[in-house]
Order: C-alpha cells, then sequence, then structure tokens
C-alpha cells in the first residue's frame, strides 16, 4: 500500500477512521497508532505543575526530584503504550448477509506475532461496546464485531478501533482500522401473511402432493428440493435420488413484482422477501419476476440466495 501524502497525514479525519480502506491484514505500525493523555492524565499533568511551581516558590530540592521523577515515569507510560499495539497484525473475515434490521456481524483475527505480551487491548467500533482481551506471544483470536443494519443495499463495514491504556492509564493509545470489505442486506421480510400470488393463465399457486402420489425415484438434478431427496438411499451408498410424485401440481410459482401489493417500493420488496423464504421453506418451485429481471423458477438454497440478492440489489447501482 502506498504512503499516504502530506494531504491525508493532515486530514483530521485519520485519527478517527483511520486510514484508505485496504483487503487483507492490516499490521499497526508508528503511522497507524495514535497516543494522547486521558482524563485522568490531564489530571496527572495539572499536579505535577502545581508541584513544580511549589518547588520553586520554595527552592525544595525533594520536590523538584519527586516532580522530575513522577514526570519521567509517566513518560514512559506513553513508551509502553505504544509498545503495545505496535506489530499487531489485524484481519477481517467475510461477512454473512443479515436482513435489514437485523444485526450485522463480522469477525476479525487479531495476531501477536511477536514475544511481547499485550495487556488490556480494547477491540470494538468508535461509538459501541468495547471487547477487551491479553494476548500472549504468538497468539491469535477471534473476535465479533456487532452493528446494526438497517438499509438494504451494500453495506461498507464501519471503522474497528484497537485502543489501550496500558500500563499506567495515563494515555489512551488508539488505532482505527478500516478493511475493503461489504456485506449485502436484504429486505426485511413483511410481517403480514399474504398469500402467494396467482398469475392469469395459470402461472402461480402452490404445489401439493401426499404420499399417496408416490411415484418412485429419479435422479438429483440441480435445483431440485432438500426435502424430496431420499436420504436412506443416500446413507447405503445408492446415489442421490429424489422422490417423484404423480399427482403433484406442473404448475410453477412465480413472485411477480406487478402482482404484489404496496404503494412504494420498499413494502413490495418486503413482501416478495416473505414470499421467498415461504416459498423455500415449503419445498416449492418458484421463481422471480422484477422490472428488468427474470429468474426462471427452481428450489434450493442457490435459487434462494439468488432471489434475496436481486431483491437486495433492486434500483441499486454497483
Amino acid at each position: 500500500m502506498a504512503k499516504p501524502n502530506l494531504r491525508q497525514r493532515l486530514d483530521p479525519r485519520r485519527f478517527f477512521q483511520g486510514e484508505q480502506a485496504i483487503e487483507g491484514s492490516i499490521v499497526l505500525t508508528h503511522r497507524r497508532i495514535f497516543i494522547i493523555p486521558n482524563k485522568r492524565g490531564m489530571g496527572f499533568f495539572i499536579l505535577l505543575c502545581v508541584q513544580l511551581i511549589a518547588s520553586i516558590n520554595y527552592n525544595n530540592s525533594l520536590g523538584f526530584f519527586l516532580t522530575f521523577l513522577l514526570g519521567g515515569i509517566a513518560t514512559l507510560g506513553t513508551l509502553y503504550g505504544f509498545r503495545n499495539l505496535a506489530g499487531l497484525s489485524v484481519r477481517a473475515g467475510h461477512p454473512t448477509p443479515v436482513f435489514a434490521g437485523d444485526s450485522a456481524q463480522f469477525t476479525l483475527s487479531i495476531d501477536n506475532p511477536t514475544q511481547t505480551p499485550r495487556i488490556a487491548i480494547h477491540v470494538g467500533l468508535r461509538h459501541g461496546p468495547q471487547q477487551e482481551l491479553d494476548l500472549a506471544p504468538g497468539v491469535c483470536l477471534p473476535v465479533a464485531v456487532a452493528f446494526s443494519a438497517t438499509q438494504r443495499g451494500w453495506l461498507e463495514l464501519p471503522s474497528v478501533v484497537l485502543s489501550s491504556e496500558f500500563p499506567l492509564g495515563l494515555f489512551h493509545a488508539w488505532s482505527p482500522v478500516r478493511f475493503n470489505l461489504r456485506l449485502l442486506v436484504y429486505p426485511r421480510a413483511a410481517l403480514d401473511n399474504i398469500p402467494f400470488p396467482t398469475a392469469p393463465g395459470g402461472e402461480g399457486g402452490q404445489r401439493f402432493a401426499t404420499n399417496d402420489d408416490f411415484h418412485g425415484f429419479q435422479s438429483y438434478q440441480p435445483g431440485d428440493s432438500l426435502r424430496r431427496i431420499h436420504w436412506k438411499g443416500v446413507a447405503k451408498g445408492q446415489g442421490v435420488h429424489v422422490k417423484e410424485y404423480k399427482g403433484e401440481e406442473t404448475n410453477q410459482l412465480y413472485l411477480d413484482w406487478l402482482q404484489t401489493p404496496g404503494f412504494d417500493v420498499e413494502t413490495r420488496l418486503s413482501r416478495l422477501c416473505r414470499w421467498v423464504l415461504e416459498a423455500e421453506r415449503m419445498g416449492m418451485t418458484y421463481g422471480l419476476r422484477l422490472p428488468g429481471t427474470d429468474i426462471r423458477p427452481a428450489s434450493g438454497q442457490a435459487q434462494l440466495r439468488m432471489c434475496l440478492e436481486r431483491l437486495a440489489l433492486y434500483g441499486i447501482a454497483g
């Protein structure tokens, strides 16, 4: 990664959001670590100033000695605070999609490749809850970071802050890091239970079958429902076959934007999302029609993921 220029170095956002987001791991160096006195540090500094003035006023050698001794010890705290973060390697795992309104989560792997133990390191979002951890030499620990996903579409991962007030609690050292990763937020599924639409001409509707309609087995094809797989045969090493029913309806369910009730885009997307989840849960074969998009009927996790992705990105560029 190229070093930041002077303008980027002086950008105040760098101290809170971190440097430019990158992929892969981030190593905490002197360029990424910042340190300032905290409230206790400022109080301690004021106390030293008062003590120094009193020593000058009374020409007290012992007062000078104590003032400079405490000041020197406090100054060493900045060095050890920096060393507590320097050299750590941070990597973010790829987050899994969530539904709007749910809590999103991604995992950080924090690695201590040095022989120096790291004590009382806090990890979390800038304005969120912090997790405290200790890292022994050569240890890598995972840390789960949660945040809210309020809108559908792509959501950039927020900046994560690693901080420490070790060893004296007088200085606050922190390092904000950003990763070039994003997660997909699906529309929130509608709460109301509206029946599946039935298209003119016979398309749509649910498929029903009972045990009396069982006809035989056929070879598994991509898109077949997992509910129909003959698992006993799979366990006996007879290959993957699905149960076939001759009495079932052959009409396929199409979830169409034009047949979805709702006066605004988000309401329609929420109801389509609910129908897609219900159709997959019931083991149905279903397709999805949106303006500019036509997903042919199928079933299974691949079909579910494709439909939810199209709903999440409807009307969103990129």
